[in-house]
């Protein structure tokens, strides 16, 4: 038998009072079990913390959607639709925030077409908008898309200057 979690009931409390950042961390404990109804459980406080403004539980919904959603797409793709469009929508949400790495996520919508029409100049507007907030993986990306003329011109120099900051901000990190 799978153990449940058991939070503590300070959490608990705070969480039901309706503070967003206990309601995220009782989602983040609760994922951390494997039974069924803590996972259940975990969904249930992250919404709750996301629609009270809380940008990591908005950002952990939508990322959570969306490897959810192509963990389906094979086996059921009108599921996988449905949570693709819920991911989508938790990270346009984060991303109003500025919220670096929902919005190099929504990123992967645009160049994909998954919820949205596929949008590549829109994709790396979001690219070089996530790098330019500090996201290490984006400034990789955004390297990588100069590089490779990827969607735009070939230019080395950008490349470059990408890839110099992403490891200057890896050094940091």
């Amino acid at each position: 038998m799978i153990p449940r979690i058991s939070p503590p009931k300070a959490l608990i409390n705070r969480a039901t009072a309706g503070n967003a950042q206990a309601q995220f961390e009782l989602a983040e404990r609760y994922m951390l079990s494997e039974h069924e109804d803590d996972i259940e459980l975990a969904e249930e406080w992250a919404l709750r913390s996301a629609q009270l403004g809380y940008v990591e539980a908005m950002y952990w919904l939508g990322e959570g959607y969306t490897v959810y959603a192509k963990d389906l797409r094979e086996e059921d793709p009108e599921e996988s639709k449905k949570y693709f469009e819920y991911g989508f929508n938790w990270l346009t949400e984060a991303s109003k925030s500025k919220h670096a790495a929902a919005i190099l996520e929504l990123a992967g919508y645009y160049r994909r077409g998954d919820a949205t029409e596929k949008d590549l100049p829109k994709s790396i507007e979001l690219v070089q908008q996530a790098a330019e907030l500090g996201d290490d993986q984006a400034m990789r990306d955004l390297s990588a898309i100069y590089a490779h003329g990827l969607g735009v011109d070939i230019d080395e120099e950008k490349a470059d200057f990408w890839a110099d900051k992403a490891a200057d901000a890896a050094k940091e990190d």
